[in-house]
């Protein structure tokens, strides 16, 4: 049974096997009995055979399936995936309980399809549209129609026409043939307050997205840094679609064969570890460097109140922008796209893969790096900050997150800049009452509680005139600072980028061709494009202090 849940109603109820030993009101109550954080795997013994619950979580709808005897769990769970991206992919995204109530026809049959008595069978959506069509206006229309007694079923695919190929429907045809490829990678990374990376790690992905006529049978050739004295970086975990051949890979490291799914699809995962070797058998070991640098000074000041954040573009950097090529890619109207094979002749790309996210965008040929933004984690005993400036950018404290964000401005990114951002932190008062932060009395200026909170009373400052100079020595010399200042002090820096044009791994495509295949026209060459984006984002690197 797969089942979507919304303000605890059933919106859809299929069997595969026998009937449920439970009712599915007995399931949601036995799935919200537990706390949240839900497991997506829940054994429910009060029931009679004892019942394994299975859910997913996929737009706000909640899909669950019971099973009775042992099972893998990670088959259930991605079969509740695949069920979620193939309605999703049918109905359009996102999918709301309205999408499924309108076509209940269309559900069963593809939950028919895709499960054959409790076994997962027929799961890619390409292979589907060939024997369950997708609602349409005309669908509809047409069903109104009364057909002659014994003619065909206009709705249900002739069995000549299915595609042999599980993954690709059959007879796909295209008026423009095109092909791209986007290749992003996020960077986790944790760098010690010496500036030595802890741990480094890089998480690919390959989307493909393929627009082709016919059946085609491609190779796609990938590049991977040449190890020199460890600091090369390999391919590590690769997760493929079926439609790879993993004996090809497997031979020839570096070569994809494979053909595609019709439309978009997941080619390939992958991660890469950044930190070089330091096995005995490999010397001069290549380090791993952020592309830009994060330096943090804490107990600033007079009263040691004060922290500074500096960020570093180096002067080497390959993903730093500058007047000259902002302005070149303005003018030519660069594409983010890269492309990696020969236009035909007499024929143009369409204006919608001309047009980047601006004069920033970046190519393989000039990497650009955009959206730079620091995140400053405060501690609790951080009441509130006082003198906050930053030398450029945009900033603001998040009181409900407890965090200061400062972005960058992407015309800022310039090779040898050094930004600062600096504050001056107020802690909480250990008293139950506070007082305000100034307050006149009898003529007299009220400051705010002494930071080192020895002294009971509030500190008086009240202009004396002449002082001794043993007096005066000893109002200049700096206090040091409490443990309750100390402890106020942000403890890491959190930082975001994008870097276009580049991947941080140094992975590139060598080519992306053709090699074969049927019913593809001779006299179009499509288009083939590749884009590379490595980005750090929601707290993904860390830089402690």
């Amino acid at each position: 049974m797969a089942g979507a849940i919304e303000a605890l109603a059933v919106i859809l109820q299929h069997n595969w096997r026998h009937r449920p030993t439970a009712s599915a009101q007995e399931y949601i109550t036995s799935y919200l009995s537990h706390p949240t954080p839900r497991p997506p795997l829940i054994h429910l013994s009060n029931l009679s055979p004892p019942t394994l619950l299975f859910s997913i979580i996929h737009n706000n709808l909640t899909f669950l399936s019971p099973a009775t005897s042992e099972v893998e769990p990670l088959l259930i769970l991605e079969f509740l995936h695949r069920i979620a991206e193939v309605l999703e992919d049918y109905f359009t995204p996102p999918l709301i309980p309205s999408k499924i109530e309108g076509n209940y026809d269309v559900v069963a049959e593809l939950l028919g399809e895709m499960c054959d008595d409790g076994l997962p069978f027929n799961t890619e959506p390409n292979g589907l549209r060939d024997v369950v069509l997708p609602p349409s206006i005309m669908k509809k229309l047409l069903s109104t129609v009364t057909l002659p007694t014994g003619s065909l079923d206009p709705f249900r695919s002739n069995p000549s026409t299915i595609s042999t190929i599980p993954w690709r429907r059959a007879n796909v045809k295209h008026t423009s043939n095109e092909m791209y490829l986007d290749l992003l990678e996020t960077l986790h990374c944790t760098v010690a307050p010496s500036g030595r990376p802890i741990s480094a790690r890089v998480a690919g992905t390959m989307l493909f997205t393929a627009k082709i006529s016919g059946i085609p049978d491609m190779l796609l050739l990938l590049r991977t840094p040449t190890p020199r004295g460890g600091g090369g970086v390999t391919l590590e975990a690769p997760v493929f679609h079926p439609c790879v051949r993993l004996s090809k890979w497997n031979s020839q490291p570096g070569h994809l064969s494979f053909v595609p799914p019709d439309g978009k699809f997941v080619l390939a995962s992958y991660e890469v570890n950044m930190l070089p070797d330091f096995s005995p058998s490999i010397s001069a070991p290549q380090p791993f460097h952020l592309p830009l640098s994060v330096t943090t000074k804490t107990l600033q000041g007079f009263n040691s109140t004060e922290f500074e954040v500096k960020v570093i573009i180096p002067h080497s950097s390959p993903y730093a922008s500058s007047t000259t090529s902002s302005s070149s890619s303005q003018n030519t109207g660069s594409s983010a796209f890269a492309r990696i094979a020969a236009q035909s002749a007499g024929t143009s790309i369409p204006s919608q893969f001309l047009q980047g996210p601006g004069s920033s965008a970046g190519s393989s040929n000039n990497p650009v790096m955009e959206d730079v933004a620091v995140q400053i984690p405060l501690p609790p005993q951080v009441r509130t900050l006082i003198n906050t400036r930053a030398s450029k950018g945009d900033f603001i404290h998040d009181t409900e997150k407890n965090q200061i964000r400062w972005r960058l401005p992407n015309a800022a990114i310039t090779p040898g800049a050094t930004y600062t951002f600096k504050a001056e932190v107020v802690v909480k008062s250990t008293y139950e009452e506070e007082e305000a932060d100034e307050e006149v009395v009898s003529g007299a200026k009220l400051s705010n509680y002494d930071n080192n909170y020895d002294a009971g009373t509030p500190k008086l400052i009240v202009n004396s005139g002449a002082t001794t100079p043993a007096k005066e020595k000893e109002k200049e010399k700096k206090s040091p600072p409490s443990a309750q200042v100390i402890a106020s002090m942000p403890r890491s820096v959190l930082l975001d980028f994008t870097i276009r044009g580049a991947l941080l791994s140094g992975l590139k495509v060598d080519s992306l061709n053709i090699v074969g295949g049927k019913g593809i026209p001779e006299s179009i060459k499509p288009y083939k494009g590749v884009k590379y984006i490595s980005r750090a984002g929601e707290g993904s690197v860390e830089v402690r202090c």
